[in-house]
């Protein structure tokens, strides 16, 4: 793409009143009173969203994992997706993980209700946006006192159903009228989440990447959800502006101040979250910003254009890198070594306990169970392991496979050796000398496979390193310049804002004429 220069910036300099998010303090005041009840939640669910009535679910999470909103009212939703393939393994790490969202959306648009309405989840974390709240000019961080939180099951990389997103478009919809939520304060976890300082790569990150690219928002748009500049520019058009680049990574101008400014000024955070020494950055009203389109800039870039551009456009933006993409194929050499390593300990073993140090049986017993913890770490063990990693990450369930395939793995190296030893220390002949000696046997071969282990994730994470910084960074950079389209979308968004905003105020003057 070829650097343009913008005949237009002129538009840059829109009304406050346009890019603010208002909300008046008389609006939250008004807000409904419910009961904290879930179930009376659930009822009130049932009463108003009588199409889904029979795709509704109450399954409540333990107390201990959400509390109260200590007098914050309800302003916003935070959409998600949950990287957990199915409805239970997202519900089972929320609960043992001790977080919790008020709202997870299955596949077949089913809806579980887990947290009170009226009560804090924990689902967004590190978050902000600004708004304005009565007459003052508010940045606020720690979203999760001021949102509802729907969790929407998928994998990060897959299409969202039409059932699912239909359900999604319901329940936000129900949420604003129940809590008088404008439609501009709809959010992505992706947008509110911030971008981080990240130390052990070097790097800024966005800290969170949900829901993903392929999420439908031209559909909520349309329903009255959300602010997106939908069907209003022609995906011609839309292809010819991203191919007109304003402002890219490396450049420097005031125009580029004035524009961390919109962004900002439309709710943005600009600044990463944390410095390079780990300290916290807040707020960004005021902020002396450079002049330079940096690394972190793109990632605000990012988090912009995964929302708001159009969405044969988002398809290609890139995606968040993680470890578990880096397909460690040095594992089989990690393996053979622990392999060879358990060889040498088996044959130890072995003469230690050979006739007549055992009774026959028993030595057929002594050599069936070191038979047995072979086939745990024997090189068909790793192939198909890397097979298993190979398919899950084929069929986008990438995000599981450190949880899901090696972790289980590695650990159950650890397990059987443990059920080894004790099946060794059972065996009826075998003499209490015989027992300590084998026994520090085992136990020195544990570290020396824990730290073949280690290595290995180290190589692993290099290998990670070394490719976020060589190869997804500098293309994510290239992607994440500020095009035309950009700009457009931008005018759009904040046109769309005042209106709601003038409505809003139109609507708040009525009430006293």
């Amino acid at each position: 793409m070829k650097f343009i220069v913008n005949k237009y910036l002129s538009v840059l300099f829109v009304s406050a009143l346009l890019l603010f998010v208002v909300i008046p303090a008389s609006l939250i005041s008004e807000q409904q009173s419910y009961s904290n009840s879930i179930e009376d939640d659930f009822q009130d669910l049932k009463r108003n969203l009588p199409s889904l009535k029979n795709l509704l679910f109450l399954d409540p999470s333990p107390s201990s994992n959400y509390d109260d909103r200590n007098g914050k009212k309800v302003l916003m939703v935070i959409v998600h997706h949950t990287e957990s393939s199915t409805l239970k393994s997202t519900k089972d790490a929320l609960n043992s993980r001790g977080i919790s969202v008020q709202f997870i959306v299955d596949r077949d648009g089913s809806i579980t209700l887990m947290v009170p309405l009226e009560k804090r989840a924990w689902h967004a974390g590190i978050s902000y946006a600004k708004v304005q709240i009565g007459n003052t000019v508010k940045e606020l961080q720690r979203l999760n006192d001021y949102s509802i939180g729907i969790e929407i099951v998928n994998t990060g990389l897959e299409p969202f159903p039409e059932e699912q997103m239909k359900s999604v478009k319901d329940l936000i919809l129900y949420l604003m009228k129940r809590f008088r939520i404008r439609k501009d304060m709809i959010f992505s976890h992706a947008e509110v989440g911030a971008v981080v300082y990240n130390s052990a790569i070097e790097g800024y990150v966005m800290r969170k990447p949900d829901p993903h690219k392929l999420f439908d928002w031209e559909l909520l748009e349309k329903n009255g959800v959300g602010l997106h500049i939908g069907d209003r520019i022609s995906p011609k058009d839309a292809e010819q502006k991203m191919n007109e680049v304003l402002y890219k990574v490396g450049d420097k101008s005031e125009d580029i101040l004035k524009l961390k400014k919109r962004l900002n000024n439309f709710f943005y955070k600009i600044l990463p979250w944390n410095d390079k020494e780990g300290n916290v950055i807040f707020p960004d009203n005021n902020a002396d910003y450079s002049d330079e389109f940096d690394e972190n800039f793109a990632w605000v870039i990012n988090q912009f254009s995964t929302r708001h551009l159009p969405k044969e456009i988002r398809k290609i933006l890139p995606l968040k890198l993680e470890w578990e993409d880096i397909l460690p194929e040095f594992l089989s050499e990690c393996g053979d070594c622990v392999f060879n390593k358990f060889a040498s300990l088996s044959d130890r073993i072995k003469l230690s306990l050979q006739p007549p140090f055992l009774n026959e049986a028993d030595y057929k017993c002594l050599l069936s169970s070191l038979a047995q913890y072979k086939n745990n770490i024997s090189s068909d063990t790793f192939v198909t392991l890397m097979y298993k990693v190979r398919l899950y990450h084929g069929s986008y369930l990438r995000y599981n496979l450190r949880s899901s395939l090696y972790m289980p793995f590695k650990l159950n190296v650890f397990t059987k050796l443990d059920v080894l030893k004790n099946e060794i220390s059972s065996l009826e002949s075998i003499s209490s000398e015989k027992v300590l000696e084998v026994s520090s046997l085992i136990n020195k071969f544990r570290p020396e496979i824990l730290s073949d282990f280690q290595n290995f994730e180290k190589q692993w994470f290099q290998e990670f390193k070394d490719t976020w910084k060589q190869k997804f960074v500098p293309n994510m950079e290239k992607q994440m310049s500020w095009t035309v389209l950009h700009e457009t979308i931008l005018e759009h968004l904040e046109r769309a804002k005042g209106e709601v905003l003038g409505k809003q105020e139109t609507n708040f003057k009525g009430s006293f004429s």
